[in-house]
C-alpha cells in the first residue's frame, strides 16, 4: 500500500531574516553575506581625510554591493 503525503507537506515556507538571510521550513538556513565590510576601513579613512570624491565612490560601490 503507497502512502501519498497530504497536500500542503510538499512545500516549504521562507522565514526572512537579519541573522540568517533565509530559513526553509525544513531547517535549511542561508547564511547573510556581508560583501561590502572590507570596504568600512577605506571609507572610514576616506571621511578622516575628507577626500569627497573617493568618498562617493566608496558609497556607491557598497551600494551596489548591497
Amino acid at each position: 500500500m503507497e502512502v501519498e503525503p497530504s497536500k500542503g507537506q510538499d512545500r516549504i515556507g521562507i522565514d526572512l531574516g537579519l541573522t540568517d538571510t533565509a530559513t526553509c521550513s525544513d531547517g535549511a538556513k542561508l547564511e547573510a553575506g556581508c560583501f561590502y565590510r572590507g570596504l568600512e576601513e577605506k571609507l572610514a579613512i576616506a571621511q578622516r581625510a575628507r577626500n569627497k570624491t573617493q568618498v562617493k565612490t566608496l558609497h556607491a560601490k557598497i551600494a551596489n554591493r548591497r
